[in-house]
């Protein structure tokens, strides 16, 4: 009988713990233990509905004392180190936006641009009819066809028959 496992998180040969009865899986390494413990909740949450339920309303009972609007205030009170290093980065990144001929935005507000994709004109908006396979459920309801200005004489004087 073989004295060392392979631990299944980190992967290393491990002296086994002779005291356990069962096979042992996971070396004493704080992040294989970690590991361990994740697999077993999340496999009691799979299989057992009360202590899901149990979790659930144990969770929001503790995000009802937690008011959400303190977390990043009480955040940078703890970690103050962090804060420093961050606003030094963030010093650098500025600078190097005001370098740059376009100012890059820090946070992305939204994703539509000031120019538009399409330039001015008319357009006419037709169903995209794909003639090489006839579908009976319709997965394409929103696919448009988009003719400009110059193509939308000629598509009103051929014959649509």
């Amino acid at each position: 009988m073989s004295t060392t496992f392979i631990c299944h998180h980190c992967h290393g040969r491990h002296r086994k713990n002779p005291r356990l009865k069962t096979p042992q899986r996971y070396c004493s390494a704080k992040a294989c233990q970690q590991a361990r413990k994740n697999k077993w909740e999340r496999e009691k949450l799979e299989k057992d509905p009360a202590y899901k339920a149990k979790r659930r309303k144990d969770k929001k009972k503790w995000y009802s004392q937690q008011p959400g609007d303190k977390y990043q205030s009480g955040y940078r009170e703890t970690h103050a180190l962090y804060c420093e290093e961050n606003r030094v980065r963030q010093a650098t990144r500025n600078s190097k936006s005001r370098l740059s001929p376009q100012p890059a935005k820090i946070v992305k507000t939204d994703t539509l641009t000031r120019e538009s994709l399409t330039p001015e004109g008319l357009y006419i908006l037709l169903p995209y009819e794909n003639t090489d396979a006839k579908k009976i459920v319709k997965t394409d309801a929103l696919i448009v066809q988009m003719l400009g200005s110059p193509e939308i004489a000629g598509y009103f004087l051929q014959d649509r028959g």
